[in-house]
């Protein structure tokens, strides 16, 4: 049996299943599922061929599927948080902009009087 990875490319934590409709079922989570910052895996262990003592003769090899997923996984990730520093800026952008408006105003009405 070869190794499960997450999205993240960290081996999966086996887990046991505690809802009702698969009570006591073991699958494959990812291992910073606990705090929080995770990619959501999630896999059956049934699902991956694994046969409790059962030998086997799998070959650890690289694949280029699983790869792709892993990259464009990351790649959607970081667009998602380039998209959010972009709204910050834009926020603080348009914080500082208000900010200048009203001082400049408050200015005028002090030189005013």
């Amino acid at each position: 049996m070869k190794d499960q990875t997450c999205f993240c490319g960290l081996k999966t934590t086996i887990k046991k299943s505690s809802i009702r409709e698969n009570p006591d079922r073991l699958f494959h989570t990812c291992a910073r599922y606990p705090k929080g910052s995770h990619c959501n895996f999630f896999r059956w262990v049934e699902e991956d061929g694994y046969v409790v003592g059962a030998e086997t003769d799998a070959e650890v090899g690289g694949d280029y599927d699983e790869w792709r997923l892993n990259v464009s996984w990351r790649l959607d990730s970081l667009e998602g948080e380039v998209r959010a520093m972009k709204m910050l800026l834009m926020f603080m952008l348009v914080a500082v902009v208000v900010a200048t408006v009203l001082c400049v105003s408050m200015l005028f009405t002090l030189i005013s009087k």
